[in-house]
């Protein structure tokens, strides 16, 4: 009898350790609602993000409903303890006073497609929340989920000066990709791997001043103040077109978006993040789209 028992016990134990696993893994299951929609027609629910797909349930025009994501033309929403999908021509998206605040200063340049804003509380603030947006279906849509990002130990100013510790206010282009390492697969902007000969010349007093510089003699008799740009904070990073056309002395130099030390460090004046959020940013710009980097704060926008 004691040996039947044991056996039943460790058949048991064997069918829950099969079972558990294969529950946890559903592809259908709801996650957190990431922002709102507001229906702009009457539209349906989609078992599957395709307009042939079953209609789960169809809502009314005005209907607010909360999103958990999008995926190219469809958002993903939960309904009925279950992940349906909606046509993003059938929604607008709601922003908040910050939002509307940035895609205003993009509607300014209607060739701008693709945005990255980069806005802390006050002037004083060090740290930021970083948000892509991109036109789909002619509006302004939510690309990527929202990053902790850290500016300038100085936070922000409209009158940026070189070596002041501060990040330009502004609406910028986005130049060159580079980093020591090889480019990323998939990468739509042109990369340049940096070298050991690579350095971004700070000195005020050079004719090489906010510019990249390819030299193989000795810099510190070159140059009285430069960047080398195999730093290891540089491991892949974007220019940010600051102070470029017309280049003015002591205006700033060398304004990137690159990785940071930690979500509690600063910078010189530039934007930073995560790796993983750079590497993120990297691979979603695409020069096609004109993107452009706002830098702000909630009490100047």
């Amino acid at each position: 009898m004691k040996q039947f028992v044991a056996a039943v016990l460790i058949c048991l134990l064997t069918l829950h350790m099969i079972v558990v696993p294969t529950q946890a893994a559903s592809s259908n299951q709801c996650i957190e609602s990431q922002f709102s929609i507001v229906l702009k027609t009457n539209a349906e629910l989609k078992a599957k993000a395709s307009h042939a797909s079953k209609t789960v349930k169809t809502y009314p025009k005005n209907k607010k409903l909360s999103v958990m994501k999008r995926s190219g033309d469809w958002y993903s929403i939960c309904y009925s303890k279950k992940v349906v999908y909606l046509a993003i021509e059938d929604a607008r998206e709601v922003f908040n006073a910050k939002e509307r605040a940035v895609l205003v200063q993009a509607d300014a340049k209607p060739d701008v497609k693709q945005v990255v804003s980069a806005v802390g509380p006050k002037l004083q603030s060090t740290k930021v929340t970083i948000q892509a947006f991109e036109q789909r279906k002619g509006e302004w849509r939510r690309a990527l989920t929202e990053m902790k990002g850290i500016v300038g130990k100085k936070g922000f100013t409209t009158n940026k000066k070189e070596g002041d510790g501060k990040s330009p206010i502004g609406m910028y282009s986005f130049g060159t990709a580079f980093g020591s390492e090889a480019k990323p697969s998939g990468m739509k902007l042109t990369y340049k791997k940096t070298t050991k000969y690579d350095y971004w010349v700070d000195d005020v007093t050079s004719k090489d001043y906010n510019k990249w510089i390819t030299y193989k003699g000795v810099p510190t008799k070159k140059w009285k103040s430069f960047e080398r740009m195999n730093h290891s904070l540089y491991k892949y990073g974007v220019v940010i077109n600051y102070n470029v056309n017309p280049i003015v002395k002591g205006k700033g130099s060398a304004i990137f978006l690159h990785i940071w030390r930690g979500e509690n460090g600063v910078t010189a004046g530039c934007v930073a993040t995560s790796e993983k959020n750079v590497l993120r940013l990297l691979n979603w710009l695409n020069p096609s789209k004109h993107p452009h980097i706002i830098m702000d704060t909630i009490e100047t926008l």
